[in-house]
């Protein structure tokens, strides 16, 4: 670190050159959020420059499949190669134990994937998901509001012009409304997906309670609209009603005929223009590849944003092999697992992201 004029500005660079390290961690796909890299910063400020890099490997690295890209990123970014092991530095904590159990039983349920999970588990997952802040970008309207800028308005300009005996001495703007985009999910209950089906399920219902005009759907050999299964504060009330209304429920999967029917009835009616449509699903489709990859083209004409959540990415050597991943890739603008909580919170992230750059 070069040297500053005075401690603050020192101990501010090196947060920032510390931060910026774990969003280069993020854009290579890495589970970094906010409170990873604040434990890392935390870490940092505790050990000498040698241990750097053991300190980012305890606070930031979650799975050892990780470890090859944190290795390489840290080569880049600091110019220096991973140190040799040594004895490990204990570090104490203080800390009340019910509260330090409860975080280490949380951050275990956080990387544990949904198909490992018990049905308490589960339940856990369900509460934390609510915590997940997912950042949907906003469109401009037609309709025109107060503005500090923009377009002048006369009306209120010559209203305020009566304080100033007739003087506009205080000019009035109007600009366009901004209004949060759509959220639309997609999400496959086929007999393939049975092991993730439910921890998904109570993501989309978590996200549907945050806000009332995004939407569900699930798909199997059929499209089944869920929004209003999900109209309810209680999860496994919500399952319980999503499980009822999909009668093709653990069945086969015809994705692309699915995302046709979706995009005939309500895509183009309005319901995916402009808007975030998140797929969840392992691509294992047993109809048309080729249908697929038309309806895909079809619907990343009408939304803002593709994603496609594949659970089988939690596992390091996957591909997206199989003919209908394969055909749907090129219409995908966010390829990401969605297996376990905290690969769903650094989906969020990364879309928040995408989006502010866009």
């Amino acid at each position: 670190m070069p040297s500053r004029s005075s401690p603050g500005s020192e101990v501010t660079d090196a947060v920032a050159s510390l931060t910026a390290f774990g969003r280069a961690l993020r854009s290579e796909g890495l589970a970094v959020g906010t409170r990873r890299l604040t434990d890392f910063c935390r870490a940092a400020s505790l050990v000498g420059p040698g241990d750097l890099y053991w300190a980012g490997r305890a606070t930031l690295v979650s799975r050892p499949e990780d470890t090859p890209v944190y290795d390489r990123v840290f080569s880049t970014y600091f110019g220096a190669a991973r140190p040799e092991a040594h004895p490990p530095v204990r570090l104490r904590i203080e800390a009340p134990s019910e509260d330090l159990a409860l975080a280490s039983r949380g951050e275990v349920l956080r990387h544990k994937s949904f198909a490992r999970c018990s049905d308490e588990e589960l339940a856990e997952l369900a509460g934390l998901m609510s915590r997940i802040d997912l950042a949907v970008p906003g469109r401009r309207t037609r309709r025109l509001e107060a503005a500090r800028a923009g377009r002048p308005d006369l009306r209120r300009t010559l209203r305020r012009s009566f304080r100033t005996a007739g003087e506009p001495a205080e000019l009035a703007f109007r600009g366009r409304r901004t209004r949060h985009r759509r959220l639309i999910l997609l999400l496959d209950v086929s007999g393939s997906m049975a092991d993730y089906s439910r921890g998904l399920l109570f993501f989309a219902h978590a996200a549907l309670r945050s806000d009332r005009s995004w939407e569900a759907f699930c798909f199997g050999t059929r499209l089944t609209r869920l929004t209003r299964a999900f109209d309810t504060r209680s999860p496994d009330q919500a399952l319980a009603r999503a499980t009822k209304d999909a009668v093709d429920w653990g069945g086969g999967t015809r994705i692309g005929e699915s995302i046709k029917a979706f995009l005939d009835a309500f895509g183009h009616a309005g319901l995916a223009r402009g808007a975030v449509v998140v797929i969840c699903s392992d691509g294992l489709d047993v109809g048309d590849p080729e249908l697929l990859g038309e309806q895909m083209q079809r619907l990343a004409r009408l939304a803002h944003t593709v994603v496609w959540l594949n659970p089988l990415k939690e596992h390091p050597g996957y591909e997206p092999l199989a003919r209908g991943m394969h055909a749907a890739i090129p219409s995908i603008d966010l390829f990401a697992s969605g297996h376990d909580l905290a690969s769903l919170e650094a989906v969020a992230s990364s879309l928040a992201d995408t989006l502010s750059a866009r």
